[in-house]
């Protein structure tokens, strides 16, 4: 099967016959993202370059850009420059993160080529986790293809579905190490679980995470748990104050990086909030980072 025919098989973005979004959706999503970033990647302003974008895209690339047709311009008139913002956003963080952090957890990672592209994760150890098989051995035969160069020092994919019980158990037998500060990226991630499930996940990180370490991710507002409001799929998790949301239940010290429901220019790119397709109003989404505390040493 051809990469999306593995996920057109379950609930595809193409075919809206589902009007909760569900893990096929989010995996198809998957390649629309990395589609958005390889249009961006060929702009000649862009904010980001991934030149791996849109070799992972190319077979599907008619696919996608019917779909991007049927919803263009119901949202924003650019839809590259949210995920190119977004990209940015978890970049510099990875790119600024405390240097004594060498072990990096991509949770939904699907297609992100940071492994092979960000120069910031050279010498780390990189553990990608996703429910989906074939978006890995996808990735894997592409980059094989090309001959990519891997920048990380070490690379592990776990397949694993994010909103069950066993983060713990599936990073330990790939190397992980609970007694090393971490970073943990949650990209696209949290509005594709519901709430109980991103509190489950977010204090299995607490627990596993050694003081120092990081977090970045991203949320949307809850405008867009309607589905008349985003590709006729409701979200299953949204809030419109990110700081006193699920990031609430983990005791880290959290900074609202950016607010994408307000006009702006980030990294040099103007931005114009996303509209809601029904309601017209504005569909806000957060850029979250973290940092699990130190505790003071009593001498």
């Amino acid at each position: 099967m051809e990469p999306l025919e593995v996920a057109a098989s379950l609930s595809p973005p193409f075919q809206p016959n589902n009007r909760v979004v569900d893990d096929a959706f989010a995996q198809s999503m998957g390649f629309v993202t990395t589609y958005l970033r390889a249009v961006e990647s060929a702009r000649t302003d862009h904010i980001i370059y991934d030149p791996f974008a849109e070799p992972l895209t190319r077979k599907d690339r008619l696919q996608i850009q019917q779909f991007m047709n049927t919803v263009s311009g119901k949202y924003h008139r650019n839809p590259e420059d949210m995920i190119a913002i977004r990209t940015r956003y978890l970049d510099e963080a990875l790119s600024h993160r405390n240097p004594e952090i060498h072990q990096i957890v991509l949770l939904g990672a699907g297609l992100d080529a940071r492994a092979y592209r960000l120069e910031a994760l050279r010498d780390c150890h990189v553990l990608e986790i996703d429910q989906g098989a074939a978006m890995f051995d996808h990735k894997s035969d592409v980059m094989t293809e090309l001959h990519a160069p891997m920048l990380a020092k070490q690379v592990d994919c776990i397949v694993f579905n994010l909103a069950d019980a066993g983060l713990e158990v599936n990073l330990l037998a790939r190397g992980f190490d609970p007694t090393r500060p971490t970073f943990w990226a949650m990209e696209g991630l949290l509005p594709y679980m519901d709430r109980p499930s991103n509190v489950e996940l977010l204090k299995a990180i607490d627990y596993l995470s050694w003081p120092g370490s990081e977090l970045w991710a991203d949320t949307a507002g809850r405008v867009l748990l309607n589905a008349d409001e985003w590709v006729e799929r409701s979200m299953k998790y949204g809030e419109d104050d990110p700081l006193r949301g699920v990031f609430s239940e983990i005791p880290w010290d959290l900074e609202l990086q950016a607010d994408m429901g307000t006009p702006g220019t980030h990294f040099g790119r103007d931005w114009t909030p996303l509209v809601a397709a029904k309601s017209e109003e504005v569909a806000p989404f957060f850029y979250i980072g973290g940092k699990k505390p130190i505790p003071d040493v009593v001498v």
